[in-house]
Protein backbone atom coordinates (compact mmCIF):
# COMPACT_ATOMS: atom_id res chain seq x y z
CA UNK A 1 0.00 0.00 0.00
CA UNK A 2 1.55 3.27 -1.46
CA UNK A 3 2.06 6.51 1.05
CA UNK A 4 1.80 10.26 -0.45
CA UNK A 5 3.87 12.59 0.99
CA UNK A 6 2.19 15.75 -0.35
CA UNK A 7 0.65 17.25 -3.57
CA UNK A 8 2.63 16.21 -6.17
CA UNK A 9 5.18 14.21 -4.61
CA UNK A 10 5.62 10.08 -5.54
CA UNK A 11 4.07 7.21 -4.03
CA UNK A 12 6.87 5.39 -1.99
CA UNK A 13 6.52 1.83 -0.94
CA UNK A 14 7.21 1.30 2.62
CA UNK A 15 8.48 -2.01 1.94
CA UNK A 16 10.82 -0.95 -1.10
CA UNK A 17 12.59 1.63 1.13
CA UNK A 18 13.05 -0.74 3.42
CA UNK A 19 14.41 -3.14 1.20
CA UNK A 20 16.95 -0.30 -0.03
CA UNK A 21 18.12 0.74 3.34
CA UNK A 22 19.07 -2.73 4.32
CA UNK A 23 20.81 -3.09 1.33
CA UNK A 24 22.61 0.04 1.82
CA UNK A 25 23.87 -1.11 5.60
CA UNK A 26 24.96 -4.55 3.45
CA UNK A 27 26.81 -3.32 1.18
CA UNK A 28 30.54 -3.90 0.55
CA UNK A 29 31.46 0.07 0.45
CA UNK A 30 29.40 0.50 3.68
CA UNK A 31 30.64 1.01 7.15
CA UNK A 32 29.20 -1.77 7.95
CA UNK A 33 26.38 -2.22 10.69
CA UNK A 34 26.21 0.48 13.01
CA UNK A 35 26.05 -0.61 16.63
CA UNK A 36 23.51 -0.89 18.95
CA UNK A 37 22.30 2.42 20.64
CA UNK A 38 22.35 2.96 24.65
CA UNK A 39 18.65 2.17 25.79
CA UNK A 40 17.11 5.89 27.32
CA UNK A 41 18.97 6.94 30.20
CA UNK A 42 16.50 6.67 33.31
CA UNK A 43 14.28 9.86 34.04
CA UNK A 44 15.67 11.70 37.66
CA UNK A 45 13.56 13.85 39.27
CA UNK A 46 14.25 15.78 42.80
CA UNK A 47 15.48 13.69 45.87
CA UNK A 48 13.78 12.90 48.70
CA UNK A 49 13.83 15.95 50.39
CA UNK A 50 12.40 14.78 53.76
CA UNK A 51 14.86 11.76 53.84
CA UNK A 52 17.58 14.70 52.67
CA UNK A 53 16.67 16.83 55.95
CA UNK A 54 16.42 13.82 58.47
CA UNK A 55 19.76 12.61 57.52
CA UNK A 56 21.20 16.19 57.68
CA UNK A 57 19.21 16.53 60.96
CA UNK A 58 21.01 13.65 62.85
CA UNK A 59 24.25 14.56 61.32
CA UNK A 60 24.17 18.36 63.00
CA UNK A 61 22.79 16.79 66.16
CA UNK A 62 25.42 13.94 66.57
CA UNK A 63 28.19 16.94 65.93
CA UNK A 64 26.97 18.75 68.86
CA UNK A 65 26.12 16.16 71.45
CA UNK A 66 29.86 14.38 70.42
CA UNK A 67 31.23 17.73 71.79
CA UNK A 68 28.77 17.59 75.01
CA UNK A 69 30.08 14.25 75.78
CA UNK A 70 33.63 14.40 74.64
CA UNK A 71 35.33 17.61 75.69
CA UNK A 72 34.96 16.17 79.67
CA UNK A 73 37.29 13.53 78.46
CA UNK A 74 39.93 15.86 77.32
CA UNK A 75 39.71 18.24 79.95
CA UNK A 76 41.01 16.08 83.03
CA UNK A 77 44.39 14.97 80.87
CA UNK A 78 45.20 18.93 79.85
CA UNK A 79 44.36 18.27 76.42
CA UNK A 80 42.17 20.09 73.57
CA UNK A 81 38.52 20.16 74.69
CA UNK A 82 38.38 20.53 70.94
CA UNK A 83 40.07 17.33 69.90
CA UNK A 84 36.79 15.18 69.36
CA UNK A 85 34.95 17.67 67.90
CA UNK A 86 37.54 18.99 65.38
CA UNK A 87 37.88 15.55 64.50
CA UNK A 88 34.19 14.89 64.17
CA UNK A 89 33.90 18.18 61.67
CA UNK A 90 36.45 16.40 59.52
CA UNK A 91 34.61 13.18 59.49
CA UNK A 92 31.49 15.18 58.40
CA UNK A 93 33.09 17.15 55.40
CA UNK A 94 34.46 13.93 54.53
CA UNK A 95 31.22 11.96 54.48
CA UNK A 96 29.21 14.83 52.95
CA UNK A 97 31.53 15.05 50.34
CA UNK A 98 31.62 10.91 49.69
CA UNK A 99 27.48 11.16 50.02
CA UNK A 100 27.76 14.19 46.99
CA UNK A 101 29.64 11.87 45.05
CA UNK A 102 27.38 8.36 45.40
CA UNK A 103 23.96 10.32 45.17
CA UNK A 104 25.17 11.93 40.99
CA UNK A 105 26.48 8.26 40.31
CA UNK A 106 23.48 6.09 38.66
CA UNK A 107 22.85 3.52 41.31
CA UNK A 108 23.28 0.48 38.96
CA UNK A 109 26.63 1.43 38.57
CA UNK A 110 27.20 -0.25 41.71
CA UNK A 111 26.29 -3.55 40.95
CA UNK A 112 29.30 -3.93 38.81
CA UNK A 113 31.53 -3.76 41.47
CA UNK A 114 29.77 -5.50 43.88
CA UNK A 115 32.01 -8.73 43.46
CA UNK A 116 35.77 -6.43 43.62
CA UNK A 117 34.01 -4.94 46.95
CA UNK A 118 33.00 -8.04 48.64
CA UNK A 119 36.84 -9.68 47.57
CA UNK A 120 38.27 -6.60 49.20
CA UNK A 121 36.51 -6.55 52.19
CA UNK A 122 36.87 -9.84 53.12
CA UNK A 123 40.37 -9.46 52.77
CA UNK A 124 40.68 -6.54 54.84
CA UNK A 125 38.34 -8.67 57.08
CA UNK A 126 41.08 -10.87 57.45
CA UNK A 127 44.03 -8.66 57.56
CA UNK A 128 42.02 -7.24 60.63
CA UNK A 129 43.24 -10.20 62.25
CA UNK A 130 46.40 -10.42 61.56
CA UNK A 131 48.69 -9.54 64.75
CA UNK A 132 50.77 -6.00 64.22
CA UNK A 133 47.85 -5.14 61.38
CA UNK A 134 44.80 -5.43 63.44
CA UNK A 135 44.68 -3.21 66.68
CA UNK A 136 42.61 -4.23 70.08
CA UNK A 137 41.05 -1.90 71.73
CA UNK A 138 38.72 -2.49 74.57
CA UNK A 139 39.06 -6.07 74.28
CA UNK A 140 37.93 -6.38 70.24
CA UNK A 141 40.48 -6.76 67.62
CA UNK A 142 38.23 -4.66 64.68
CA UNK A 143 40.44 -1.89 63.50
CA UNK A 144 43.06 -1.92 60.85
CA UNK A 145 46.49 -0.06 61.62
CA UNK A 146 47.31 1.83 58.07
CA UNK A 147 50.44 3.85 59.91
CA UNK A 148 50.17 7.68 59.65
CA UNK A 149 46.36 7.40 58.31
CA UNK A 150 43.67 6.56 60.86
CA UNK A 151 42.56 3.13 61.69
CA UNK A 152 39.67 1.77 59.65
CA UNK A 153 37.12 -0.14 60.87
CA UNK A 154 36.52 -2.74 58.01
CA UNK A 155 33.34 -4.32 59.51
CA UNK A 156 31.68 -0.87 58.82
CA UNK A 157 32.66 -1.50 55.38
CA UNK A 158 31.53 -5.07 55.51
CA UNK A 159 27.63 -3.98 55.78
CA UNK A 160 27.68 -2.27 52.70
CA UNK A 161 29.76 -4.29 50.55
CA UNK A 162 27.25 -7.28 51.41
CA UNK A 163 24.41 -5.00 50.42
CA UNK A 164 25.61 -4.50 47.15
CA UNK A 165 26.38 -7.77 46.25
CA UNK A 166 22.92 -9.14 47.84
CA UNK A 167 21.45 -6.87 46.13
CA UNK A 168 23.27 -8.00 42.88
CA UNK A 169 22.58 -11.43 43.12
CA UNK A 170 19.33 -11.65 44.65
CA UNK A 171 18.20 -9.66 41.63
CA UNK A 172 18.99 -11.88 39.50
CA UNK A 173 17.93 -15.39 41.23
CA UNK A 174 14.26 -15.19 40.16
CA UNK A 175 12.25 -18.29 40.82
CA UNK A 176 15.68 -20.16 41.59
CA UNK A 177 16.18 -18.10 44.91
CA UNK A 178 12.98 -20.38 46.00
CA UNK A 179 15.08 -23.68 46.15
CA UNK A 180 17.85 -24.85 47.81
CA UNK A 181 20.87 -25.25 45.87
CA UNK A 182 20.18 -21.96 43.85
CA UNK A 183 18.75 -19.71 46.95
CA UNK A 184 18.90 -20.77 50.19
CA UNK A 185 21.93 -22.71 50.67
CA UNK A 186 24.48 -19.92 48.73
CA UNK A 187 23.27 -17.34 50.67
CA UNK A 188 23.26 -19.46 54.25
CA UNK A 189 27.27 -19.79 52.88
CA UNK A 190 27.95 -16.20 52.05
CA UNK A 191 26.04 -14.65 55.32
CA UNK A 192 27.07 -17.01 57.36
CA UNK A 193 30.83 -16.31 56.51
CA UNK A 194 30.70 -12.36 56.45
CA UNK A 195 29.40 -13.23 60.16
CA UNK A 196 31.72 -15.85 61.27
CA UNK A 197 34.73 -13.21 60.07
CA UNK A 198 33.32 -10.18 62.14
CA UNK A 199 32.88 -12.56 64.90
CA UNK A 200 36.03 -13.42 64.88
CA UNK A 201 37.06 -10.24 65.61
CA UNK A 202 35.09 -10.37 68.78
CA UNK A 203 32.46 -7.80 67.09
CA UNK A 204 28.99 -9.11 68.52
CA UNK A 205 27.13 -5.70 67.40
CA UNK A 206 28.33 -5.50 63.80
CA UNK A 207 27.67 -9.73 62.99
CA UNK A 208 24.24 -8.91 64.26
CA UNK A 209 23.60 -6.03 62.03
CA UNK A 210 25.23 -8.21 59.24
CA UNK A 211 22.53 -10.96 60.01
CA UNK A 212 19.67 -8.70 60.09
CA UNK A 213 20.59 -6.79 56.53
CA UNK A 214 21.16 -10.52 54.83
CA UNK A 215 17.96 -11.77 56.34
CA UNK A 216 15.66 -8.77 55.56
CA UNK A 217 17.28 -8.50 51.87
CA UNK A 218 16.33 -12.29 51.48
CA UNK A 219 12.90 -12.10 52.33
CA UNK A 220 11.82 -8.96 50.48
CA UNK A 221 14.09 -10.90 47.60
CA UNK A 222 11.12 -13.40 47.60
CA UNK A 223 12.01 -16.08 49.77
CA UNK A 224 9.90 -19.11 50.01
CA UNK A 225 8.38 -18.86 53.90
CA UNK A 226 8.97 -22.29 54.72
CA UNK A 227 12.43 -22.10 53.85
CA UNK A 228 12.86 -18.99 55.46
CA UNK A 229 11.56 -19.91 59.07
CA UNK A 230 13.61 -23.21 58.40
CA UNK A 231 17.06 -21.13 57.40
CA UNK A 232 16.03 -18.23 60.35
CA UNK A 233 15.66 -21.13 63.11
CA UNK A 234 18.73 -23.09 62.16
CA UNK A 235 20.54 -19.67 61.90
CA UNK A 236 19.19 -18.16 65.79
CA UNK A 237 20.94 -21.89 66.79
CA UNK A 238 24.09 -21.37 65.22
CA UNK A 239 24.30 -17.99 66.30
CA UNK A 240 22.98 -18.53 69.83
CA UNK A 241 26.13 -21.10 69.47
CA UNK A 242 28.81 -18.11 68.48
CA UNK A 243 27.44 -15.99 70.71
CA UNK A 244 27.69 -18.28 73.83
CA UNK A 245 31.00 -20.16 72.46
CA UNK A 246 33.40 -17.61 73.55
CA UNK A 247 33.51 -16.18 77.30
CA UNK A 248 33.79 -12.98 76.73
CA UNK A 249 30.46 -13.36 74.56
CA UNK A 250 28.87 -14.94 77.01
CA UNK A 251 29.86 -12.87 79.63
CA UNK A 252 28.42 -9.78 77.81
CA UNK A 253 25.06 -11.94 77.31
CA UNK A 254 24.94 -12.98 81.21
CA UNK A 255 25.17 -9.56 82.11
CA UNK A 256 21.96 -8.69 80.52
CA UNK A 257 20.06 -10.89 82.97
CA UNK A 258 21.49 -9.88 85.86
CA UNK A 259 19.82 -7.57 88.22
CA UNK A 260 20.88 -3.66 89.45
CA UNK A 261 22.39 -5.07 92.88
CA UNK A 262 24.41 -7.88 90.98
CA UNK A 263 25.91 -5.53 88.20
CA UNK A 264 26.60 -2.92 90.44
CA UNK A 265 28.81 -5.86 92.25
CA UNK A 266 30.89 -7.36 89.00
CA UNK A 267 33.63 -4.70 87.42
CA UNK A 268 31.51 -5.53 83.61
CA UNK A 269 28.68 -3.90 85.00
CA UNK A 270 29.90 -0.57 85.43
CA UNK A 271 29.13 0.58 82.15
CA UNK A 272 25.53 -0.24 82.36
CA UNK A 273 25.38 1.03 85.84
CA UNK A 274 26.22 4.43 84.97
CA UNK A 275 23.99 4.69 81.34
CA UNK A 276 21.19 3.83 83.62
CA UNK A 277 21.97 6.91 86.23
CA UNK A 278 22.67 8.99 82.77
CA UNK A 279 18.95 8.44 81.67
CA UNK A 280 17.31 8.06 84.74
CA UNK A 281 18.93 11.56 85.65
CA UNK A 282 17.57 13.49 82.70
CA UNK A 283 14.17 13.38 83.48
CA UNK A 284 11.49 14.56 81.05
CA UNK A 285 13.60 18.10 79.77
CA UNK A 286 17.18 17.16 80.81
CA UNK A 287 19.57 18.59 82.65
CA UNK A 288 20.11 20.86 79.77
CA UNK A 289 22.94 20.97 77.31
CA UNK A 290 26.33 20.20 78.40
CA UNK A 291 25.45 19.68 81.95
CA UNK A 292 25.93 15.90 81.85
CA UNK A 293 27.41 14.90 84.74
CA UNK A 294 28.20 11.12 84.10
CA UNK A 295 30.14 11.42 81.37
CA UNK A 296 32.89 12.88 83.82
CA UNK A 297 34.94 9.67 83.77
CA UNK A 298 32.29 7.79 85.15
CA UNK A 299 30.52 7.09 81.63
CA UNK A 300 32.97 4.91 79.62
CA UNK A 301 32.46 5.29 75.72
CA UNK A 302 30.41 8.46 76.62
CA UNK A 303 30.56 10.30 73.01
CA UNK A 304 30.78 6.55 71.33
CA UNK A 305 28.83 3.58 71.85
CA UNK A 306 27.08 5.16 74.86
CA UNK A 307 26.27 8.74 73.39
CA UNK A 308 22.11 7.56 73.84
CA UNK A 309 22.84 7.85 77.73
CA UNK A 310 24.34 11.41 77.40
CA UNK A 311 21.57 12.64 75.32
CA UNK A 312 19.23 11.35 77.76
CA UNK A 313 20.45 12.80 80.43
CA UNK A 314 20.66 16.56 79.23
CA UNK A 315 18.33 16.54 76.83
CA UNK A 316 15.76 14.38 79.00
CA UNK A 317 12.87 12.31 77.26
CA UNK A 318 11.88 15.08 74.92
CA UNK A 319 14.96 15.05 73.10
CA UNK A 320 15.52 11.16 73.20
CA UNK A 321 11.72 11.52 71.48
CA UNK A 322 12.93 13.76 68.77
CA UNK A 323 16.07 11.61 67.84
CA UNK A 324 13.73 8.42 67.81
CA UNK A 325 11.43 10.54 65.24
CA UNK A 326 14.43 11.55 63.27
CA UNK A 327 15.39 7.91 62.77
CA UNK A 328 11.34 6.56 62.40
CA UNK A 329 11.48 9.59 59.18
CA UNK A 330 14.40 7.65 58.05
CA UNK A 331 13.03 4.62 58.23
CA UNK A 332 9.18 5.39 57.06
CA UNK A 333 10.84 7.62 53.93
CA UNK A 334 13.47 5.30 53.33
CA UNK A 335 11.23 2.26 53.11
CA UNK A 336 9.15 4.26 50.25
CA UNK A 337 12.11 4.96 48.17
CA UNK A 338 12.39 0.85 48.28
CA UNK A 339 8.81 0.04 47.40
CA UNK A 340 8.85 2.84 44.84
CA UNK A 341 12.14 2.17 43.11
CA UNK A 342 11.71 1.09 39.31
CA UNK A 343 13.71 -2.17 39.44
CA UNK A 344 14.53 -5.17 41.82
CA UNK A 345 18.05 -4.09 42.24
CA UNK A 346 17.18 -0.99 43.47
CA UNK A 347 14.21 -1.88 45.77
CA UNK A 348 17.03 -4.55 47.37
CA UNK A 349 19.98 -1.81 46.99
CA UNK A 350 17.54 0.73 49.04
CA UNK A 351 15.94 -2.01 51.74
CA UNK A 352 19.28 -3.21 52.99
CA UNK A 353 20.78 0.54 53.63
CA UNK A 354 17.45 1.77 55.61
CA UNK A 355 17.07 -1.87 57.25
CA UNK A 356 21.32 -1.28 58.22
CA UNK A 357 20.55 2.07 59.28
CA UNK A 358 17.20 2.08 60.98
CA UNK A 359 18.11 -1.81 62.71
CA UNK A 360 21.90 -0.68 63.83
CA UNK A 361 20.16 2.55 65.80
CA UNK A 362 17.82 0.07 67.54
CA UNK A 363 20.46 -2.06 68.64
CA UNK A 364 22.70 0.65 70.35
CA UNK A 365 19.40 2.65 71.92
CA UNK A 366 18.29 -0.76 73.19
CA UNK A 367 21.72 -2.20 74.34
CA UNK A 368 22.48 1.46 76.45
CA UNK A 369 18.36 1.00 78.09
CA UNK A 370 19.63 -2.39 78.47
CA UNK A 371 16.49 -3.36 76.48
CA UNK A 372 18.24 -5.87 75.19
CA UNK A 373 22.23 -6.97 75.54
CA UNK A 374 24.85 -4.73 74.90
CA UNK A 375 26.94 -4.79 71.95
CA UNK A 376 28.92 -1.84 71.09
CA UNK A 377 27.79 -0.45 68.05
CA UNK A 378 27.89 2.82 67.31
CA UNK A 379 24.61 4.87 67.13
CA UNK A 380 24.16 6.10 62.96
CA UNK A 381 25.19 9.44 62.55
CA UNK A 382 25.72 10.55 65.68
CA UNK A 383 28.02 8.68 67.71
CA UNK A 384 32.06 9.62 67.39
CA UNK A 385 33.75 7.70 64.16
CA UNK A 386 35.73 8.41 61.23
CA UNK A 387 35.06 5.12 59.52
CA UNK A 388 31.20 4.58 60.44
CA UNK A 389 29.85 8.28 59.70
CA UNK A 390 31.91 8.07 56.35
CA UNK A 391 30.56 4.77 54.74
CA UNK A 392 26.99 5.78 56.41
CA UNK A 393 27.08 9.36 54.37
CA UNK A 394 27.79 7.13 51.55
CA UNK A 395 25.61 4.66 51.83
CA UNK A 396 23.37 7.74 52.50
CA UNK A 397 24.37 9.05 49.09
CA UNK A 398 23.36 5.74 47.15
CA UNK A 399 20.09 5.89 48.85
CA UNK A 400 19.22 9.12 47.50
CA UNK A 401 20.29 8.37 43.81
CA UNK A 402 17.50 5.60 44.13
CA UNK A 403 14.97 7.91 45.19
CA UNK A 404 15.94 10.40 42.23
CA UNK A 405 14.31 7.57 40.05
CA UNK A 406 11.47 6.27 41.81
CA UNK A 407 8.03 6.08 39.83
CA UNK A 408 5.04 7.25 41.08
CA UNK A 409 2.48 5.03 43.17
CA UNK A 410 -0.57 3.82 41.30
CA UNK A 411 -3.09 6.06 42.00
CA UNK A 412 -5.74 4.61 44.10
CA UNK A 413 -9.64 4.40 42.09
CA UNK A 414 -12.17 6.40 44.21
CA UNK A 415 -15.14 4.95 44.55
CA UNK A 416 -18.06 7.20 42.52
CA UNK A 417 -20.51 8.40 44.65
CA UNK A 418 -24.01 7.84 43.79
CA UNK A 419 -26.20 11.03 43.20
CA UNK A 420 -29.31 10.27 44.93
CA UNK A 421 -32.05 12.28 42.81
CA UNK A 422 -35.52 12.93 44.04
CA UNK A 423 -37.76 11.87 41.43
CA UNK A 424 -40.36 13.62 43.37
Amino acid sequence: MAVTAGRGAQKVDPARRARAVAGRAESPTSRGPRPAARGPRPATHEPDYWLLVAIAALVVFGTVMIFSASFAVMLPQGGDAYYYLQKQILWVVLGTAAAAVTARVDYHTWGRFSIPVLAGTVLLLGLVLVPGLGVENYGAQRWLNLGPLPQFQPSEMAKIALILYMATWLSRRGERLRTWATGVLPFAVLLGFLVFLVMLEKDLGSSTVLAIIGITMFLVAGADWRQFGLFCLTGAVVFAGLAFGAPYRRARLELFMKSESELRAVADGWQLIQARLAIGSGGIFGLGLGMSRQKYAWLPAAHTDAIFAVIAEELGLIGCACLLALFLLVAVRGYRVAARARDPFGVLLATGIVSWLVFQAMINIGGVTTTIPFTGVPLPFVSYGGTSLIVDLAAVGVLLNVSRQTVAAPARARPRRELNVDSS
